[in-house]
């Protein structure tokens, strides 16, 4: 199973240019819409990347007080998701080199308030169990990647951003992005076979 066949969400339509026009004169109704329009996807972003809902909360916060300082760098003329995605990128590599992440040392369990199973009340038991069962084996094959391959796997396959965007987002070349990426699959795939196994061995 890949991510994708779990992503919470649709991605959010373009932003319209008259909205960003707004957002750089800081119009405070414009601000308050298009900070409405990423919160959700940004703090569900940010809860798979450090899998700590609470630290998600402070890092999202952090996020959008970034974005406010640096709204003057918005082009009114480009789709903003590359922007916004690289702050908030930026914020939680910034919490990853800190010295209280080192100090911490420890990998919290990816949180399911994001990532919940919604089960169809018409499927019978087996089959919620089973989806519930690879839910889980996911969430645990995550925890496994590097940070960086988590980024790209969750830029690329629950956000739906394409290579060239989330290029530009990482600060990588799009080719670097498809060979990370091409590789973090891989490597996912291992993990979520792994976990499915010990959960078979152990059931």
């Amino acid at each position: 199973m890949s991510p994708q066949d779990q992503r919470p969400h649709a991605v959010t339509a373009p932003v319209q240019r008259e909205l960003l026009a707004r957002v750089c004169r800081r119009d405070p109704a414009a601000m308050e819409q298009f900070f409405d329009l990423y919160y959700d996807r940004i703090f569900a972003h940010v809860a798979r990347l450090v899998r700590d809902t609470h630290l998600a909360e402070d890092l999202t916060h952090d996020v959008f007080l970034r974005l406010n300082r640096v709204l003057d760098r918005l082009d009114p003329g480009r789709d903003p998701a590359a922007w916004v995605f690289t702050v908030a990128t930026n914020v939680v590599r910034d919490h990853w080199r800190s010295r209280t992440h080192k100090e911490a040392g420890r990998r919290t369990e990816l949180s399911g308030a994001h990532l919940e199973v919604l089960a169809d009340t018409e499927q019978d038991v087996e089959q919620q169990l089973a989806r519930r069962q690879e839910h889980e084996a996911v969430q645990h094959a995550m925890t496994g990647l590097s940070e960086g391959d988590r980024e790209v796997i969750l830029l690329r396959d629950y956000e739906g951003l394409n290579s060239v965007t989330v290029a530009e987002i990482l600060g990588l070349k799009p080719d670097a992005v498809r060979q990370r990426h091409s590789r973090a699959v891989s490597r996912l795939g291992e993990l979520f076979k792994q976990a499915l196994e010990a959960d078979g061995a152990t059931s």
